[in-house]
């Protein structure tokens, strides 16, 4: 299986990919950080068995949907169909922390990114490999603040948010998009998502 996965927002390849092979052990992994061409990035990767994105990723995956679907099937995790709490589409972080978050990147970036992967619970350690550009960080932090889509899941796509999302409301998810399934106990961190998405594959063709 060959699986394409656009991650979330501050969120290294080198820690989002050994979560990946934890629940896919037997599958090929493709992770690409979110920015302006990430999806053009894939499609001259795929095809996939399985496309997916991860919060912001999920979103980039929402905007251009006939793209995604022309990569493989599609799985959302933590899905964002609007991020910031006031467009009441299942975020639960006020548009002007994300703008503040942006104003303190472009002068202190690891304290931008140290405190937003504490708020999430990511528990993300220095990693190897290439840092984060600032304006795909930038970029991203755009997308956030002011994107948004209908909140419906189109035909055959999966989804899941954790009941204890720090950053998505997962009652309020659920109401807008019955198909989206809560997986108890869960938080914003992928591990639990990850294993839902897995069980869900091994046990439907």
């Amino acid at each position: 299986m060959k699986m394409a996965w656009v991650l979330g927002w501050a969120v290294p390849e080198s820690w989002f990919e050994p979560l990946a092979r934890a629940a896919f052990p037997g599958a090929t992994h493709i992770c690409v950080r979110p920015g302006p061409a990430a999806l053009a990035d894939l499609t001259g990767r795929g095809p996939f068995d399985w496309i997916a994105g991860y919060s912001l990723g999920s979103l980039l995956l929402l905007l251009d949907p006939a793209r995604a679907q022309s990569l493989g099937r599609v799985a959302l995790l933590a899905p964002v169909f609007g991020f910031p709490s006031e467009l009441g589409l299942g975020g639960r972080i006020r548009r002007v922390q994300v703008s503040l978050t942006a104003r303190r990147l472009r002068f202190d970036a690891p304290g931008a990114l140290a405190q937003f992967r504490a708020l999430a619970g990511l528990e993300v350690a220095d990693q190897a490999g290439e840092p984060d550009r600032l304006e795909d960080l930038l970029w991203g932090l755009e997308r956030l603040e002011h994107d948004q889509v209908p909140p419906r899941l189109p035909a055959g796509w999966l989804a899941w948010c954790g009941e204890w999302d720090a950053l998505l409301d997962a009652a309020r998810l659920r109401e807008l998009v019955p198909e989206v399934a809560v997986v108890p106990g869960a938080t914003h961190h992928p591990a639990s998502l990850l294993r839902a998405f897995a069980e869900r594959t091994a046990s439907s063709p």
